[in-house]
């Protein structure tokens, strides 16, 4: 992973060259998305667009502060609301929206209609 230059670089960069700055937030960024698992690769993904999203909405460097502020002050609530209510967090979960499965053939229709077959996956 490429190396964080020191504070005083980043404060050049960006008085001087914030686009510079910002294709480095977007190298690093992807790097650690990259080096992450599978699993986590998609969920960090869909994080950094949203991120990108609102400091690209954000009329000014205030705004996007205050904006990416709540959004982890956001996710610290739901994450200390889970770790003090985890019985309560795990139900608002299990009662959050359902969807159906449906067998996409035939053959797994039918199979699906008779109680007591396991369907094919």
């Amino acid at each position: 992973m490429a190396k964080l230059p020191d504070f005083d670089t980043l404060l050049a960069m960006h008085r001087d060259d914030p686009d510079a700055l910002d294709r480095l937030r977007n190298k690093l960024t992807s790097e650690l998305v990259a080096s992450a698992s599978s699993d986590t690769q998609r969920r960090l993904a869909g994080l950094q667009f949203r991120i990108n999203m609102e400091l690209r909405r954000a009329g000014n460097p205030t705004a996007a502060f205050l904006k990416l502020s709540n959004m982890m002050q956001d996710s610290f609530s739901e994450l200390n609301f889970c770790l003090n209510n985890p019985i309560d967090a795990v139900k608002a979960r299990q009662n959050g929206p359902k969807a159906d499965i449906l067998p996409l053939d035939s053959a797994a229709r039918r199979q699906s209609d008779t109680p007591g077959t396991p369907t094919r996956h």
